[in-house]
């Protein structure tokens, strides 16, 4: 399917709605003009990149911008087409899917005016949970891009670092964690299974501490950490 096939469906789409249709204006593939309102409508058989910076160009002389695609044979709203929408209503943009075997429209994003700041304080909640995550995490235990492999978060070093006062003491209270900034429930809450308590309040590592291979470094970081602060002397 070639995308000069879309055209006579999106022309008779913009027509009904009262606009006059001209193709290939100026290096724009169609454009639509209903009173002062200038549409543009770049067609490409798929959602690409290069797609949506064209669109963006057009932004700059049209004061609305569709992408234009063939409708796909099943539509699904997964999270990918989700990510997808979000950034075109980001970016102002419209998307139109044109089904050439029955010449119609399916208007799937407006191009509407996107509230930056409203998405904003919708979403203040996660950014302090963001914040509160950076600020918990006393180092760079990760590598950017990671997929698939277990991430150094805020918990798992401050379970870490229990691990590691453990071996300066043996045995650690809740108190001690607490004493420290560390998060005391993580003890009796046990999450990954490294503690056993020894008796009321005292807890210590049950054999099946995280491998030495995985976080050995960075145990031993934070052992020699206790070791030279004055409050375990």
């Amino acid at each position: 399917m070639k995308e000069t096939d879309m055209y006579e469906a999106l022309k008779e789409h913009f027509e009904e709605l009262g606009f006059k249709v001209r193709s290939e204006v100026r290096d724009i593939d169609m454009v639509a003009l209903k009173e002062d309102l200038l549409v543009g409508i770049e067609m490409k058989r798929g959602l690409t990149i290069e797609l949506m910076v064209q669109a963006a160009l057009r932004q700059k002389t049209c004061d609305l911008v569709y992408l234009a695609v063939p409708r796909p044979r099943r539509i699904v709203k997964d999270k990918a087409m989700n990510n997808m929408l979000y950034l075109l209503k980001r970016m102002e943009l419209g998307l139109l899917y044109v089904d050439v075997e029955k010449n119609s429209v399916i208007e799937v994003c407006p191009p509407a005016f996107y509230d930056l700041d409203k998405g904003r304080r919708a979403k203040m909640k996660e950014k302090l949970r963001i914040l509160k995550e950076v600020s918990r995490r006393s180092v760079d235990g990760n590598k950017g891009g990671s997929r698939g492999k277990k991430l150094l978060t805020a918990y798992r070093e401050d379970s870490l670092r229990a691990v590691a006062l453990i071996k300066v003491r043996g045995v650690i209270s809740p108190k001690e964690l607490k004493a420290l900034g560390i998060k005391e429930t993580l003890l009796f809450k046990n999450y990954y299974n490294w503690f056993v308590k020894v008796e009321h309040g005292k807890y210590t590592l049950n054999g099946l501490e995280p491998s030495h291979e995985e976080y050995g470094m960075l145990i031993e970081q934070f052992r020699n950490e206790y070791i030279s602060m004055d409050i375990l002397k």
